[in-house]
């Protein structure tokens, strides 16, 4: 089974979100912030980030900016979960190559794992795209 990067520096997010992907038959490591996750990056082969924005030490568009100028993770699936709805952050998101963005309190566990098992089963395209996830009702 795939192998999730999880970077979230809340921990009352990071730790339901592992039970939850764990319990569907990932393997989950877990960061808590982009610095953490870069070094872990090193250590262990991932199939997919789930990447918070807002983090102490380094944020998510600067974890983002390094991933993507790495060639050996430049293409790698990376779902943005963020508290912003809108606004500059997600757009420089979108231009760092997110391929997807999840607002944390709009989305279920159903849309999550929907929006992990189609990131995992996408082909890998020379340039990721970022497309809004439609909000869960």
């Amino acid at each position: 089974m795939a192998t999730i990067l999880l970077i979230d520096d809340d921990a009352s997010n990071r730790e339901p979100t592992g039970r939850l992907l764990r319990h569907e038959g990932y393997e989950v490591v877990r960061a808590a912030n982009g610095r953490d996750a870069l070094e872990l990056l090193s250590a262990y082969p991932v199939d997919l980030i789930l990447l918070d924005l807002v983090m102490p030490e380094m944020d998510g568009l600067t974890f983002l900016k390094l991933l993507r100028g790495n060639p050996r993770h430049k293409h790698l699936p990376v779902v943005m979960l963020t508290a912003l709805s809108d606004g500059e952050p997600l757009h420089r998101s979108q231009r760092l190559g997110v391929n997807e963005y999840l607002v944390k309190s709009r989305f279920s566990p159903e849309r999550l794992l929907e929006v992990v098992r189609g990131q995992l089963l996408a082909p890998v395209t020379s340039q990721p795209t970022a497309a809004p996830a439609t909000p869960a009702a």
